[in-house]
């Protein structure tokens, strides 16, 4: 865990229940102790149920009903624009214009810079044309575009969020993370929460949850490819093993970095193994020298 900051959001030993079926509290996570300093880019990975969603909902601010352990705040304030995986459930206006209104009005936005500030969020999400359409005349994808234009139309110090391009094409999808990175340079505090590891950068922090709880809070190299071990044992000649903390939290590798890790077992490949095209393409003209 990293050292606490009188600015940075910390929880401590924080824990998280909810009512199910029978009435009785389960837990939705346990024993949380994490620190997010201003300006910080964090992904948060895990499975469908592991509690991902619920820690994206404290550090937004909303408080769930059964919380023990200590919450501060920092930077973050008392809460912040959150844009969830489902948008009708945060739409209040009637359309795409009026949503972005709503969002800076209750920032407390100037009224003298609301009309730019909605003209930009509406332009850089795709929505100019559509801006005073209802919602009954949308795309599912749309509708999610326009909640993430209202979280990000005007400044904040921390932005959530949770899957929010799960319905979007990679066209809309690579347009909104570049909408969250351009915020997080001009220092936004993000928490991006995803399933797709291919959103992760190298070297960026990544916290994975599972069964409610952190079972990792590090480096995205880390995070997938883990450390290459070297071993000895009786009777067997010396080998390489690798152990992916992804593969733990229950998920799944992407193709290429699942060839990494196989490469650099048997080994073909060292650390730092890729991840970006960039990285790839280092590799493989190395490879082809290699050949020559």
């Amino acid at each position: 865990m990293r050292v606490a900051e009188p600015e940075n959001i910390v929880l401590k030993d924080v824990s998280v229940f909810g009512d199910n079926t029978d009435g009785e509290l389960s837990v939705r996570l346990e024993d949380i102790n994490l620190v997010m300093a201003p300006g910080e880019w964090l992904s948060v990975v895990g499975v469908n149920g592991s509690g991902k969603s619920t820690l994206a909902r404290l550090l937004a601010g909303l408080q769930a009903d059964h919380v023990t352990g200590e919450i501060i705040r920092g930077f973050a304030g008392q809460s912040c624009p959150i844009v969830l995986q489902q948008p009708k459930s945060q739409l209040f206006g009637e359309t795409p214009r009026e949503e972005v209104v709503f969002a800076l009005q209750w920032r407390g936005i100037a009224l003298e810079n609301i009309n730019a500030l909605v003209e930009r969020a509406l332009n850089r999400t795709g929505l100019t044309a559509v801006a005073d359409s209802t919602w009954d005349r949308l795309s599912g994808g749309q509708q999610q575009l326009a909640a993430i234009a209202a979280a990000t139309a005007g400044e904040t110090k921390l932005l959530v969020l949770d899957e929010a391009t799960s319905m979007l094409d990679d066209s809309n999808r690579d347009a909104v993370m570049r909408i969250a990175r351009d915020l997080n340079r001009n220092g936004t505090a993000v928490v991006w929460v995803t399933q797709r590891l291919d959103e992760l950068e190298p070297d960026s922090r990544v916290v994975a949850i599972g069964g409610g709880s952190v079972i990792f809070d590090g480096e995205s190299r880390e995070f997938l490819y883990g450390i290459s071990e070297e071993l000895v044992e009786a009777k067997e000649a010396r080998g390489r093993r690798s152990v992916s903390p992804c593969l733990r939290a229950g998920l799944r590798l992407p193709y290429l970095a699942a060839m990494a890790m196989e490469l650099r077992d048997i080994g073909k490949l060292n650390d730092p193994l890729p991840m970006t095209a960039l990285e790839w393409g280092k590799v493989l003209e190395n490879v082809g020298d290699e050949g020559k």
